[in-house]
């Protein structure tokens, strides 16, 4: 009889042990299953993608912390522009190595700094982006909304490092942007490599070196 006693005791030991294994096991089981909701739940950070450089690199996050230094801080331009819009002009022209004045002269040309301008002709926004480049712009850079200044900006200096890369000139790059390339070979097959368009940039952004001092 002496001998029932033991074996009792170990079995309800036994017992014991898993039972506080299972009950462990579910704490853990619960831990995970609340951990991973509430990871879910969290909302999610979005990064801007500025556009594509020469060399295929992607801008994205705040280029202000990859490109400002004290020979590169951003001092607004005296015109009614927003300062936000201004400054991402401005880092964006960093990253692509273009003159942010060379940009914000062709946007007061397009559209007098007026992000909703859509013209009689669909063009859309400060840079004026023609309807006919939206779909491959938004396939190679995500842009979807051509009336938000941020977008648009994106869109067309993306469009100006592209003509950048082909031609060699800012005279060139302008009749392109503005006629199509091939509207622009039409006039430089006859020997035309200025057009109004182009000397009214270069007067704008003349214009705002010297505001810029």
């Amino acid at each position: 009889m002496n001998c029932l006693k033991p074996i009792k005791r170990r079995t309800i030991a036994n017992r014991i042990i898993t039972s506080w294994v299972i009950i462990a096991l579910i704490f853990s089981v619960v831990g995970f299953a609340i951990g991973a909701v509430s990871h879910s739940s969290k909302p999610k950070t979005e990064t801007l993608i500025y556009g594509r450089a020469a060399d295929g690199k992607i801008f994205d996050g705040d280029m202000s912390v990859s490109y400002e230094s004290e020979d590169t801080l951003f001092v607004p331009l005296g015109v009614p522009l927003d300062s936000d819009v201004q400054e991402f002009i401005y880092y964006l022209s960093k990253g692509y190595n273009m003159d942010f004045t060379f940009v914000m002269a062709i946007i007061q040309q397009e559209s007098g700094y007026q992000p909703d301008a859509v013209s009689n002709t669909d063009d859309y926004g400060l840079m004026q982006i023609n309807k006919v480049n939206h779909g491959y712009i938004t396939d190679e850079i995500g842009v979807t909304n051509y009336l938000d200044p941020y977008e648009n900006v994106r869109a067309g200096m993306f469009i100006l490092r592209k003509l950048f890369e082909k031609y060699e000139t800012p005279e060139k790059v302008l009749m392109a942007y503005s006629l199509g390339e091939s509207g622009a070979k039409a006039l430089w097959d006859k020997g035309i490599f200025e057009t109004n368009y182009s000397k009214s940039v270069q007067r704008i952004q003349s214009e705002l070196n010297n505001m810029k001092g």
